[in-house]
């Protein structure tokens, strides 16, 4: 009887188990190469060459009748210096998820950030995407910087769609928490529409985002596609930015990747143009990556970007790169 007991109570916690999960993840990413900003060049051994470093923690729990509850802690981890870890400046959520979607209280990736790395960059969270580069005027750029708008948002809640044969959506709001007498708090508000089917796909994006006070609000609008020929895919993009008592910003830009067999060639062109001044940004870049397994990328990439806005002498700026990444 005893026994009976015994494998009984060992059977329902095994039970129990299985409708849980913990799973450890992360990306180890490194390159070797070569940086110059203006009149500044230096060898350098750099972090997050095409995906920054990070260490993660995902929890899931079944919680029955199609409901579940999970949360993620992750951070980012600098190889080239040694520091960082399951800090959760990346993504610190906990939510529920069923047939209504998703909602997650915490910090986490805005929505337009998305559609950017999913959608618009063919260069997705590269260190030497184009689209960075020329949003950033700047070739020397952290990978996954986006568009030069707030990537996360803090104090937020976000609800995520399910997927409607292809269409989706994802709304969320940053709460600043940072209300004084008198002055309002700053609140960031963005969300996200996108549609993918075979080889087609198309996103839109937006965000608005206000500093504390409600003075002064940074609006940004991302809309492009994408589409897979089979022997290469396409990808375009337009964005504006504008800032209360600033001039607006536009970006573009135009890529391509093709595989061949274990390879992946990528191309990209970008620009950003102010308004009521000359000049411009332009970035080009290029990418080889070749996969040595399921999880594990050598690749080699180069930017270079000309930032000529406000006229006179262009600033050059250039970036080199030989790398490995490994996704665990």
């Amino acid at each position: 009887m005893k026994k009976t007991l015994v494998a009984v109570a060992a059977l329902a916690a095994s039970a129990a188990f299985a409708q849980s999960s913990v799973t450890l993840y992360g990306v180890a990413d490194a390159y070797f190469g070569s940086e110059k900003a203006g009149a500044v060049s230096q060898t350098v051994v750099n972090d997050g060459g095409l995906s920054q470093s990070r260490l993660g923690v995902s929890v899931k729990e079944d919680l029955g009748a199609g409901l579940s509850a999970f949360a993620v802690i992750e951070g980012a981890v600098q190889l080239d210096g040694g520091a960082g870890g399951l800090g959760a400046d990346r993504k610190s959520v906990v939510g529920l998820s069923g047939g209504f979607g998703a909602v997650s209280l915490g910090r986490q990736q805005t929505p337009l950030q998305d559609v950017v790395e999913s959608t618009i960059d063919a260069q997705a969270t590269s260190g030497f995407s184009a689209l960075t580069a020329a949003a950033n005027r700047n070739a020397v750029q952290a990978a996954g910087s986006g568009l030069n708008a707030t990537t996360r948002y803090a104090n937020s809640v976000r609800y995520d769609s399910p997927n409607f044969d292809g269409f989706s959506g994802a709304v969320q709001v940053g709460l600043g928490e940072n209300k004084g007498v008198g002055v309002s708090a700053g609140r960031n508000v963005a969300f996200n529409l996108a549609y993918a089917n075979g080889p087609v796909a198309v996103a839109l994006g937006h965000q608005n985002d206000k500093v504390v006070g409600g003075a002064a609000a940074l609006k940004t609008t991302a809309v492009g596609g994408s589409y897979d020929f089979g022997v290469a895919k396409l990808n375009l993009g337009y964005a504006r930015l504008s800032q209360t008592g600033a001039n607006s910003q536009r970006d573009i830009n135009v890529g391509v990747s093709v595989p061949v067999d274990a390879f992946t060639f990528v191309g990209q062109y970008a620009q950003e143009k102010v308004s009521n001044t000359a000049g411009n940004a332009r970035s080009f870049a290029l990418e080889g990556r070749y996969a040595l397994s399921k999880r594990t990328t050598a690749y080699a990439g180069y930017n270079n970007t000309r930032d000529s806005i406000g006229g006179g002498v262009a600033v050059k700026s250039n970036r080199f790169g030989v790398g490995i990444r490994h996704v665990f």
